[in-house]
């Protein structure tokens, strides 16, 4: 298995293959664990079937993770549907576009990917964090730069209104079936911030890909003014 750090934003539609080279899906998250005082701990993927039905692949099941390819050690997998677990985070629908502060200069900043990599046991952790400082409105951005996981706080934290360009800008070139996969995967406060940001005619493509009972849920959810713009679109 490869020992290099990869960024996880970076494998967003990677084919996964089996050892024979056949296409078994795609890359669409990881799946980590917060732990006190240690680095999160990568336990496995989320990888896109045919059909978009999403399974779960631990990360031991993998003997390369390259930013071009990813290889399984079997091509047997447990097709059941993944379901995230309560202690569980979602790296690019929940950990893009938090907000976190620099500890050294108590610096606001937002994450726009997350590096992972092994360890000397061979678990896989999340060690370093790209972020971008300052506020989210584009024109006062500043730049790209890495930190350590330990080098801010504020990772664990739920925010009340968590920003959503990051998210929003890699699920652009996905097709509507695609983003409507990944918004029943993400929870209920995640799922309507990213729909929020969707603009009416995007949205309203996503919600004839999501299951009658999904479409209910969300447009119940939105303001209802917005609503009923999306129904019109």
């Amino acid at each position: 298995m490869s020992w290099s750090r990869v960024f996880v934003a970076r494998l967003s539609g990677v084919g996964v293959f089996d050892p024979s080279g056949d296409q078994l899906g795609r890359f669409r998250d990881a799946v980590t664990t917060l732990r006190v005082g240690r680095p999160p701990r990568v336990v496995g993927v989320v990888v896109e079937m045919q059909h978009r039905h999403r399974i779960f692949v631990p990360m031991g099941r993998l003997t390369s993770l390259e930013p071009d390819a990813i290889v399984l050690s079997s091509g047997t997998v447990n097709m059941k549907r993944f379901e995230r677990r309560t202690h569980e985070l979602l790296v690019l629908a929940e950990l893009l576009d938090r907000s976190v502060t620099v500890r050294d200069s108590g610096e606001t900043a937002t994450v726009v990917d997350v590096g992972m990599e092994q360890n000397r046991v061979r678990d896989w952790e999340i060690t370093r964090l790209a972020v971008r400082a300052g506020g989210r409105l584009p024109r006062r951005r500043g730049q790209l730069s890495q930190v350590a996981w330990n080098e801010v706080t504020g990772i664990g934290l739920t925010e009340p209104a968590q920003g959503t360009d990051a998210l929003v800008s890699m699920l652009s070139d996905l097709r509507p079936a695609d983003v409507a996969s990944a918004l029943q995967d993400m929870p209920d406060k995640r799922r309507l911030e990213i729909a929020n940001a969707l603009d009416d005619e995007r949205l309203a493509d996503v919600l004839q890909e999501l299951p009658e009972d999904d479409q209910v849920s969300l447009l119940q959810s939105l303001e209802d003014e917005r609503a009923a713009d999306i129904l019109e679109a």
